[in-house]
C-alpha cells in the first residue's frame, strides 16, 4: 500500500485543497503529482505550494535549540507543521462497492459506453481528513496513458521519474498548443512532439518558425 504523506484539512475547488503533512517537508516538491480517494472518487492533483504553520506563533518565532531533544521533537509536526496546497486537476469514478448489485450494473453501463468513469473534471470535493499520497506509476498511466502504439513519452514526473505519455493519435485530431513563460522549454517540447509525430508516422507537419 502507498504511504500517506498527509491529510486534507480544508480548501475548495477554486483555491485547491489544503493538506497537513505527516512526513518531512523535504520529501515532497512543488509540481509533484498527488492522489487521494474519498468515497467512490479518486482525485488527482498537483502540489502548487508548501507553507510553514504553527498552532502557537511563539514557538515559530523562537528557536527550539534551547529545548530538550524530546520536547523539540514533539513540537515538530504538532505545534510546528507544514501544509501543502493540492490543486485538483481530474477525478476518476471508481464505482460502487465491489460485490454489490450496484457495482455489477455500473460495470455493465461502463462496458456499454453509457457510463464514463473518467478521468474527468473535478466538480466536487473530498471529505475532511482523507489521506493523500504521492501518485504511483499506475496513477500516472491512468491520466497520461499506458505504453502502446501512438503513445509517445514526452517527459517524466519530478520525484518518481514515471513516464508521462502523449497520445499522438488523439493529439493530431484536435487543436492543440504549447504555452509557457519565456525560458520554460516550449521550443524544446515542440521539437520533441514533432519528432514523435514523425517516429509514429501519424501525421505530416508543416512548420513556420516566426522567431
Amino acid at each position: 500500500m502507498d504511504e500517506s504523506i498527509g491529510y486534507i484539512v480544508g480548501g475548495g475547488l477554486k483555491e485547491g485543497f489544503r493538506i497537513r503533512l505527516t512526513v518531512s517537508a523535504d520529501r515532497v516538491q512543488e509540481g509533484s503529482f498527488v492522489v487521494c480517494e474519498s468515497g467512490r472518487f479518486r482525485y488527482y492533483g498537483l502540489i502548487t505550494d508548501l507553507q510553514l504553520g504553527a498552532t502557537d506563533p511563539r514557538f515559530a518565532d523562537e528557536k527550539t535549540d534551547r529545548l530538550q531533544p524530546v520536547i523539540r521533537q514533539a513540537l515538530l509536526g504538532k505545534t510546528l507543521y507544514t501544509t501543502l496546497n493540492m490543486y485538483p486537476t481530474l477525478l476518476m469514478d471508481m464505482g460502487p462497492e465491489l460485490g454489490t448489485t450496484a457495482r455489477h450494473d455500473w460495470e455493465d453501463r461502463v462496458e456499454r459506453g453509457v457510463e464514463n468513469p473518467g478521468p474527468k473534471p473535478v466538480k466536487t470535493v473530498p471529505a475532511h481528513h482523507v489521506e493523500v499520497r504521492a501518485a504511483n506509476e499506475a496513477d500516472v498511466a491512468d491520466i497520461f496513458g499506458k505504453d502502446g502504439k501512438g503513445m509517445f513519452v514526452v517527459g517524466h514526473t519530478i520525484e518518481q521519474g514515471y513516464p508521462v505519455r502523449l497520445d499522438l493519435n488523439k493529439f493530431v485530431k484536435r487543436s492543440s498548443g504549447i504555452f509557457g513563460a519565456t525560458g520554460t522549454g516550449k521550443s524544446f517540447l515542440t521539437r520533441m512532439v514533432l519528432a514523435g509525430l514523425m517516429k509514429e508516422d501519424v501525421a505530416a507537419a508543416l512548420v513556420f518558425d516566426m522567431h
